[in-house]
């Protein structure tokens, strides 16, 4: 993906800003997708199939992209770390999650992915730490989100377990991006996402049959379309642009795609189910482009690249 395109600067900083309002808003629909998607299926198995999918399909990609495999043990142990972390952990513990929570609290409990980023970053990364100007614009964003759904999110003392899951998956989210960050500049992102989803659909399946749900195709078509979905959308174009700009964007700006994710839902809701946003919509809005705002720019240029 990144072998072709704009060649100037400032091309290629309007090309990237596209491809993060696409990431956007092809996350921003995947949280109601997962949601109606279990089929009656265990939400291992599900998540299985997504990433049995859309590995598949990133395997004739490498040599398409004429790109190499990876190769040598950092590589290696880097597809095995981010396979586990970030496909197999994150994303069962999302899906398990979101069995029992509504889609508002569920973006809510992830939006907490940016807090977590800067500090996986700040240890981690040298050219990634924490200031106060980036911690208050993370802090704002978050608030944003809370307003968004502020008005018909209910906590219930019953569920605290999947609370609990949706923030530890994002802070294996956290850990998987940071990871790649500092060991993955060499590898293609295809290259890195074929045998990385294969990692982590096998952990999940192991995870199904372990839950006792074993291992199961849809039988009705919207699974199915739901599966297909969120393996070639929600996966395939999704993580290809993601680890794409994660090249040249910091971590920390890419964890904020998780707080315009909610926005880009109520916004679809408006667009297509005629749900009218009230005042703490506003307010969340304005909270989340202040905060990110705030958080993302220095000097009053954005430090992405």
């Amino acid at each position: 993906m990144h072998a072709v395109g704009p060649r100037t600067p400032r091309q290629r900083q309007g090309w990237n800003v596209a491809l993060y309002a696409l990431l956007c808003l092809l996350w921003g629909s995947t949280w109601l997708v997962i949601k109606i998607g279990y089929g009656g299926l265990g939400p291992f198995n599900v998540a299985a199939l997504r990433f049995f999918l859309a590995g598949a399909v990133f395997i004739p990609l490498v040599p398409l992209f004429r790109t190499r495999w990876p190769r040598g043990a950092t590589e290696w142990a880097l597809i095995a770390w981010v396979g586990l972390t970030l496909f197999a952990i994150d994303y069962g513990l999302i899906y398990w999650g979101e069995q029992f929570l509504d889609s508002g609290l569920t973006a809510i409990l992830f939006a907490t992915l940016p807090l977590i980023t800067i500090g996986f970053a700040h240890l981690y990364l040298p050219g990634d730490r924490i200031t106060s100007r980036k911690l208050t614009g993370t802090v704002l964003a978050f608030l944003g989100v809370v307003a968004l759904f502020g008005d018909h999110v209910q906590i219930d003392a019953s569920k605290a377990g999947p609370m609990f899951a949706v923030i530890a998956s994002a802070a294996f989210a956290a850990a998987a991006a940071v990871a790649t960050k500092r060991h993955g500049a060499a590898l293609h992102p295809a290259a890195l996402n074929a045998p990385a989803m294969l990692v982590g659909a096998v952990a999940l399946l192991a995870a199904s049959l372990v839950a006792g749900d074993g291992f199961q195709l849809p039988r009705d078509a919207p699974t199915w379309g739901a599966i297909a979905y969120l393996g070639i959308a929600g996966s395939v174009v999704a993580f290809l642009v993601y680890f794409t700009l994660l090249k040249t964007w910091s971590v920390t700006s890419l964890s904020f795609i998780s707080v315009f994710m909610p926005a880009i839902a109520l916004l679809l809701g408006f667009v297509f189910l005629d749900e009218r946003p009230t005042l703490l919509t506003g307010v969340g809005a304005a909270l989340i482009l202040a905060g990110v705002t705030l958080a993302l720019t220095r000097a009053g240029r954005l430090p992405c690249r």
